[in-house]
């Protein structure tokens, strides 16, 4: 029997064990709040684009801009201020304060009115000018523009303006939801133009433009709808006897870009008060012999819209709106699209607003290298995936002959958000935001209502739909979600099927875009987003599935198909490579955040994938790719180390009889061994020590090997996501999953530790109901309880190779899951007696403290992460995006 020094020594080997484990686990929680203490701003400070490149409320003779680009100081929880130049990107998660101040004259204040005009502010701002409240904004893809009271701003002296930013998002309120993977980088901060805007007291307050062709071709009508604002103080007096009272209206001109000269205009149209407000105004404007907008000819009219007022012959103007616009003619007839009379084939491409060395604070001139580049591709469209654009990107697209798919950022959205709490009126809001900022660009082709959202939920009927009014109501374009491969729930809310394919295989390919076509033969199919990663270096031939070749090939044979099947186009995912904001196991770029699927990488550098789909595009033909050698190989580390244990464990167990005795005993006869514990501590800690190692490099390696196989899979991506709630914690992880040997040494010395603190607890337990277990015995108990788990070193082995074959997949869990629950009845075994207590009682013990612990788990999960609604959301649509 073992000396009291022993047991002692014992103890504290034990106890030095678990400080060890509590020490290891506060470190990596502390590493999810440190991770991101380094304040990183991706800075623009680009000037304020004027003139006809504005873009967005073009300059006029009637208005005056004050650009708040440029220098701003920030500061963070009240720290010091600091400098920055605005627009700005930061990279990180929490809250900013701006403050930048100005300085107005008196004559400047008497003569405007002000609007404080912000593009973008990412995600939540408050915004207060001189102490004063002014506006609160959610949402950083749309725009602000937000009326100052006259009290607001002051004249020679120093207007402070503040502007509180947070670009916290949530898993179920914000819209976007925090994304899970793959998802844009949440950049903070005010990453687009913010400025002033001086208009006359009464002012144009918005226009509406649409412009159709006749059939015949030879004539156009451009129905314009305008709204005013504030006081008309000159008609509100008398007018003397004998004079014609003055009035004020509207009057149209459009205005030729090439040529500047007028091709049509409007009388003035007299604008009548309704109460407080002034009444919408409409007008028709006939042109003859138009040029119709297309990606071939984009050609462009400028409207300009006049507040006037007319007293006796003199007609003198008060504010003047100008907007770009275009005629063409977009329908739907025998199930395809048609532009101008003639069938629309759909050559596009993804874009994301991101840039290595900006952030999504671009400048107009990367936006333009951007656009030239996808227009010599031949393309004729860009998807703005998930964010609505900045309004100069669209400004672009009128200009160079882009079309444009304008879409919420409602990006893979459970269903069970759909119905919560105010989810709709948000949504709708953005939405509204959206088009009324955009929908006089000739480019926008339609709407996009949301992506990979689960359609199936039958709350998302109701919320679509709800959404499908509103945009109809304000606009005429068509409307689409981005659907996920095989489920057609909520599209015959829409006009456009646009199916996200991915990276699937070309007979799933071909099979789902048949399917969908039959499904809803009245609607034009478009392959929305098609799309492979690449590895930027390789060039290993088209055999090796991450090479440039293959990607170049992946784009040649999915065309290809899209061709014979007669479809409406395809997009390619997607144009430029782009950073995400969750770490994702399944990319290959070495980097967890750096999605590389671009035909470009991220600092615009072409790739063979830009000449392969350049000749697509193009119609012509490209040149013959190289296939390579390459061949998928099992990692072989797997064997060596389940080799070199079992060669250990081999000559341990026939050197030393003592250890060999207790393994067989252990396994064979467990109550005698556990009473022989409990009575003699016949087993010593060495052999213990060497035993709960030895299983903890067993658990490791299997782990491993079903991690890595599934590496790519885009379920265990979402989950480690869920599970890992730190993003610090889930980089780990997907370093360790693609290292299989860093995998095996870290994982091995988790779960040894796991074993301990598994030990610390069952004595912490037996201690509180004052059962007679010494540490020793709590260590002893759980070391060779976990016997059975040796198993697993042959198993380990061989699994990597054997789950390439589907059949195995499920049997390999189950054996895995038998083994574990055997381990855990061998554990309840042995306390109950060591403990001298009824094996019933510990084997209901050990059922409530796993329902216990079970329990406690769904219940933080669902409380930190909503987890149980998005693991319903992964089996019903991520599953089928794989």
């Amino acid at each position: 029997m073992p000396s009291e020094f022993h047991q002692r020594k014992s103890f504290r080997v034990v106890s030095s064990a678990v400080r060890v484990f509590q020490f290891t686990l506060v470190l990596s929680l502390l590493s999810s709040y440190t991770g991101s203490a380094e304040h990183h701003f991706l800075q623009s400070g680009a000037p304020l684009t004027r003139g006809a490149d504005a873009g967005f409320l073009l300059d006029t003779p009637t208005r005056i801009k004050i650009d708040l680009s440029g220098s701003w100081t920030y500061s963070i929880d009240g720290g010091a201020q600091v400098n920055v130049l605005i627009p700005a990107s930061y990279d990180f998660r929490g809250s900013v304060l701006f403050e930048r101040k100005i300085v107005l004259t008196q004559d400047q204040l008497d003569v405007y009115t002000f609007h404080l005009v912000m593009l973008g502010v990412n995600y939540a701002a408050e915004v207060s000018i001189n102490g004063e409240f002014v506006a609160n904004h959610v949402g950083g893809f749309t725009s602000v523009v937000e009326p100052l009271a006259p009290t607001v701003l002051q004249a020679g002296r120093e207007n402070v303006i503040r502007i509180a930013v947070s670009n916290e998002l949530d898993a179920v309120s914000t819209l976007p939801l925090r994304p899970a993977v793959w998802g844009i980088r949440n950049y903070g901060g005010i990453t687009r133009d913010i400025y002033l805007l001086g208009t006359p007291r009464l002012y144009i307050r918005d226009v509406t433009a649409r412009a159709e062709p006749a059939d015949n071709g030879q004539s156009a009508r451009i129905t314009v709808r305008a709204s005013a604002e504030g006081i008309d103080s000159a008609s509100a007096g008398a007018t003397a006897p004998g004079v014609k009272p003055s009035f004020t209206g509207f009057a149209f001109e459009v205005v030729d870009k090439i040529s500047g000269t007028t091709v049509g205009k409007s009388g003035v149209v007299p604008m009548v008060r309704r109460g407080n407000e002034w009444g919408e105004m409409r007008a028709e404007i006939a042109i003859q012999n138009p040029r119709l907008w297309s990606p071939e000819s984009p050609e462009l009219y400028l409207l300009r819209c006049y507040l006037v007022r007319t007293a006796a012959k003199e007609t003198r103007v008060l504010d003047e709106y100008d907007l770009e616009t275009g005629v063409r003619n977009l329908a739907v007839a025998g199930g395809h699209l048609q532009l101008n009379g003639r069938r629309l084939i759909v050559k596009g491409v993804t874009w994301y607003e991101d840039h290595p060395a900006l952030g999504s604070a671009l400048t107009d001139e990367v936006r333009e290298k951007d656009v030239v580049m996808i227009k010599n591709l031949g393309a004729n469209l860009i998807r703005f995936v998930g964010h609505p654009p900045h309004p100069t990107m669209l400004d672009l697209c009128d200009r160079y002959g882009l079309l444009a798919m304008v879409e919420l950022p409602l990006v893979q959205t459970p269903g069970h958000v759909f119905a919560a709490e105010g989810y709709q009126d948000l949504a709708q809001t953005m939405l509204r935001e959206m088009i009324v900022r955009d929908r006089n660009h000739p480019s926008v082709l339609a709407w996009g209502l949301g992506d990979e959202i689960e359609a199936s939920h039958p709350a998302a009927r109701d919320f679509i739909g709800s959404l499908a009014h509103l945009a109809r109501s304000l606009d005429n374009r068509l409307l689409y979600i981005g659907e996920v491969p095989g489920i057609d729930a909520c599209t015959d809310l829409v006009d456009l099927a646009a199916v996200n394919m991915r990276a699937h295989d070309p007979k799933t390919f071909r099979a789902v875009l048949e399917a969908r076509r039959s499904s809803r033969p009245q609607q034009p199919v478009i392959a929305a987003k098609i799309g492979t990663e690449v590895q930027q270096e390789n060039r290993r031939g088209y055999s090796d599935p991450l090479s440039q070749e293959a990607q170049a090939r992946f784009y040649l044979q999915r065309f290809e198909i899209l061709k014979s099947l007669d479809c409406d186009g395809g997009i390619v995912w997607s144009f430029n490579d782009w950073k995400g904001d969750r770490p994702a196991l399944t990319v290959h770029s070495g980097a967890p955040l750096v999605h590389t699927v671009g035909l470009v990488n991220a600092e615009r550098e072409r790739r063979l994938a830009y000449d392969a789909v350049r000749s697509i595009f193009h119609g012509e033909k490209f040149l013959a790719l190289a296939i390579g050698s390459h061949s998928a190989s099992a990692p072989i580390i797997f064997v060596l180390v389940g080799f070199v244990v079992l060669i250990g464990m081999a000559y341990v167990y026939n050197a030393n009889r003592r250890f060999r005795e207790s393994l067989n005993r252990s396994l064979l006869n467990s109550y005698n061994f556990f009473a022989d514990i409990r009575d003699q501590r016949i087993v010593s800690l060495g052999h213990s020590t060497l035993l709960g190692f030895v299983v903890a490099v067993a658990v490791a390696i299997v782990l491993s090997s079903i991690l890595y196989r599934f590496r790519d899979s885009l379920v265990l991506d979402n989950l480690l996501t869920y599970l890992l709630v730190s993003d610090v914690m889930k980089d780990a992880a997907v370093t360790l999953i693609w290292n299989p040997i860093l995998f095996i040494g870290a994982g091995a010395v988790f779960f040894f530790l796991l074993l301990l603190c598994t030990g610390g607890g069952v004595h912490v337990l037996n201690a509180l109901v004052r059962a007679r277990i010494s540490a020793f015995h709590a260590y002893t108990i759980v070391m060779w309880s976990s016997a059975p788990l040796l198993i697993l070193v042959p198993v380990g082995m061989i699994l990597y190779r054997v789950m390439d074959s589907s059949v195995y997949v499920a049997p390999a869990f189950i054996l895995v899951a038998v083994l574990l629950l055997w381990v855990y009845a061998r554990l309840l075994k042995g306390v109950a007696i060591v403990a001298d207590v009824s094996p019933l009682k510990a084997y209901a013990a050990g059922v409530l403290a796993a329902v216990a612990v079970a329990g406690g788990l769904y219940a933080y999960y669902d409380y930190a992460e909503s987890m149980p609604m998005y693991v319903s959301f992964l089996s019903s649509t991520i599953v089928h995006l794989q």
